[in-house]
């Protein structure tokens, strides 16, 4: 009997796989390879596929496998180590990859097999004997719908996270289209050009996505990350690799960092530069090498109680400072709160606005959450995850990608960190925060501290205690997430990123009318 060998294999429990699943298999679909999904349910309760696969099904776009027969692959994608003794079972492959959302453990670790990491975090948590892929296996999107409402940003967007990407990671693995992905037919008229003038924003991607996001059109971002993955949105971005990932010494380090940094502004000639990051020597040095660039220090607060002064009289070297605001304000009591007169302060800063969340129902149908309560965990915890399961929660478990489905979930459990302390007080979802203590340059503790106090989460300060069980158990019940919610519906602050990126844009105004 002849045997079928399919192109890809795609092992997950098929009940919960969201829209990068779906986009990977139509992507695979217009280059002509033939997918197969292997379907592993992770637990025993009888429920349908989520609704894009049964799409992806019913159009012919990929085959279920059968439990029955082995199934034979030139390429199996497994989503998530805890499947993987499961597809070695089941599947007959030539090169198998795990897309990895949290480390395996380190011991019995075969090696035929490469670990993708879905974002820095993972990477950094891997284990040594792990061969790892080069890049993070990023989500894909559907490039194609942003053509119409953003003609401009489709091809970027295509190119970093779009189909395109997806076959170009393939190719990775030996997998080439048998046919080439259909081009989108071009709308009449002329695309407006490009913008002429750029702006730098160098570091961490989250607050500098959103301030990009909303930039005046004469502007154009260019992100600038030490992160593997490219951001979002289709803007044009530059990578400058860890230390970590070099090894080098600080001495190097920091003169790779200053020459990164003046390739860059040669190379982009940007009005701005923008920096999400400590001032480190080779920073200050590339600010002092271009001093007819503006050089702007987005300075995050809440810095320990004596610590980082130093980052203080070094920071002096920029232009301005802009400070995003924190909930948190009154309890910070760290070396930026004498310098705040010095800084341009706007409201906390988010990457999305609330009319961009996806509403309850739309969020857990992507999600495939049913109707009992849903509790987000964006910690690697083991005992969070199951004390919510015991009390009837349904779990998802990821740190990165959320925000847009908040308001699928009745409860999340995360650290007291800028991003997501912000935006589950600011979208109303009831919190348990967990701060990781330790942190440099970032107290989390005090963070949680003041919200507790002021009625808007539950802060947990000793995570090994069984205060955590106490606040799980209090937070599980209807009536304490009511007040939880009811208290941040009384939150009036807005999202910064808008502010911001305007006051960004009259800094570079004013540059270019007095000629830097």
């Amino acid at each position: 009997m002849t045997t079928t060998v399919h192109d890809v294999a795609i092992l997950a429990d098929f009940r919960f796989a969201g829209a990068g699943v779906a986009a990977e298999v139509h992507a695979q679909h217009e280059a002509a390879l033939s997918t197969v999904l292997v379907h592993v349910p992770r637990d025993a309760r009888p429920l349908p596929f989520a609704p894009r696969v049964r799409d992806l099904l019913r159009d012919g776009a990929a085959t279920l496998a059968r439990e029955d027969q082995p199934t034979a692959v030139r390429l199996l994608v497994v989503r998530g180590s805890d499947l993987l003794d499961e597809a070695r079972r089941r599947v007959r492959a030539e090169h198998t990859v795990v897309v990895a959302d949290q480390p395996p453990a380190a011991a019995g670790l075969p090696d035929d097999v490469e670990w993708a990491p879905v974002d820095d975090r993972v990477r950094d948590a891997m284990p040594l004997l792990c061969r790892l892929t080069v890049q993070n296996w990023h989500e894909i999107v559907d490039a194609a719908a942003s053509w119409q409402e953003h003609p401009e940003r489709f091809r970027a967007l295509e190119r970093t996270s779009g189909h395109q990407s997806h076959l170009r990671r393939l190719a990775g693995f030996g997998i080439r289209p048998r046919i080439s992905a259909p081009a989108l037919p071009r709308e009449p008229g002329p695309v407006p050009p490009a913008p002429a003038r750029r702006m730098l924003l160098v570091g961490e991607p989250y607050r500098l996505l959103a301030i990009a996001r909303r930039l005046p059109a004469e502007l154009a971002p260019v992100i600038v990350t030490r992160s593997y993955t490219s951001p979002a949105h289709g803007f044009l971005s530059e990578h400058i690799p860890p230390r970590e990932a070099l090894g080098a010494s600080g001495t190097a380090w920091n003169r790779m960092l200053r020459d990164r940094l003046t390739h860059l502004v040669e190379l982009h000639q940007p009005e701005i530069v923008a920096v999400d990051d400590l001032p480190c020597e080779g920073i200050a040095e590339a600010v002092r090498a271009h001093p007819r660039v503006l050089w702007v220090w987005v300075r995050q607060a809440m810095w320990p109680r004596g610590a980082g002064q130093e980052w203080i009289t070094e920071g002096k070297v920029f232009d301005h400072v802009l400070e995003p605001g924190e909930f948190a304000a009154p309890a910070d009591d760290g070396p930026t709160v004498a310098d705040r007169a010095n800084a341009h302060r706007v409201e906390p800063i988010t990457l999305l606005d609330a009319g961009e969340l996806l509403d309850p129902h739309a969020a857990r149908v992507d999600l495939g959450l049913d109707d009992r309560p849903a509790a987000l965990v964006r910690l690697n915890e083991s005992r969070v995850v199951e004390r919510l399961e015991a009390h009837g929660f349904q779990v998802v478990v990821r740190s990165t990608g959320v925000t847009r489905y908040l308001r699928a979930f009745d409860l999340v459990v995360s650290s007291a960190d800028y991003d997501a302390y912000h935006e589950q007080l600011r979208f109303g979802i009831p919190t348990v925060l967990v701060p990781r203590l330790g942190a440099a340059l970032d107290d989390q503790l005090g963070r949680a501290r003041h919200a507790d106090a002021a009625g808007v989460a539950l802060a947990v300060e000793d995570p090994d205690s069984d205060e955590l069980e106490r606040a799980l158990d209090a937070a599980a019940r209807p009536e304490k997430r009511a007040v939880l919610r009811a208290r941040c519906e009384e939150l009036t602050f807005s999202n910064g990123a808008s502010a911001a990126a305007t006051w960004l844009g009259g800094l570079a105004a004013r540059h270019d009318r007095t000629g830097g």
